[in-house]
């Protein structure tokens, strides 16, 4: 049975300022350029067949430099892009509370059906990336394979591969360069056996 090693991305400015990056083509900063490196050290340990991205360019750094360490090329899915958050690109928590007040609490209490201005439902996230999500598990079902993607994509499939509420998706973690480990069983079933993982982060170099 495959395992599927799904990461967040390395960091980029804006989310040290905490604002909102969805949709936006952020290169990783030198934080995330030096995250990337260390994941890339950490699966030089682990038996690696494939690695895939989403092809918004901080998703595709990371996975490069793990391909990259392990002699692999990467497979691009746009259907793993992160969420589009719209007019809300960009932007902080606090200022989207000060600029869309109405919208905002109905969001927070139903981000599968409500929509961001100019953006995408969560449910609309989790209809284009779990099937690609589905298909990378069935494609490697007899080896392991590293997905690169976002952290409300990331979310959204550990929601979807564990059959909970997508609104639920804020009580799962997911740091930058955090690593999520997935198996796929014979039977089709999703089990989540790690969330959030950065140890491989604060190892002595």
């Amino acid at each position: 049975m495959g395992k599927i090693y799904l990461l967040r991305h390395g960091e980029v400015a804006w989310n040290s300022k905490n604002a909102y990056v969805g949709s936006t083509d952020l290169p990783l900063n030198s934080t995330g350029l030096k995250q990337a490196e260390l994941a890339a050290k950490d699966f030089k340990l682990k038996n690696i067949s494939a690695v895939y991205s989403s092809d918004l360019k901080r998703a595709v750094q990371t996975a490069g430099s793990i391909a990259g360490a392990l002699e692999l090329s990467v497979t691009l899915l746009p259907e793993l892009r992160e969420v589009d958050y719209g007019l809300w690109e960009g932007l902080s928590e606090e200022e989207i509370a000060a600029n869309y007040p109405d919208i905002l609490a109905p969001w927070r209490a139903d981000v599968k059906g409500v929509r961001i201005p100019g953006g995408e439902t969560f449910q609309e996230l989790c209809d284009r990336a779990f099937p690609a999500f589905t298909r990378i598990a069935e494609e490697n079902a007899d080896g392991n394979a590293v997905v690169v993607a976002h952290k409300s994509t990331n979310r959204v499939l550990i929601c979807a591969a564990l059959g909970i509420d997508i609104n639920l998706y804020r009580s799962i973690g997911q740091d930058n360069a955090c690593i999520n480990r997935i198996e796929r069983r014979s039977d089709g079933r999703f089990v989540v056996e790690c969330i959030n993982d950065t140890c491989h982060l604060a190892r002595p170099q």
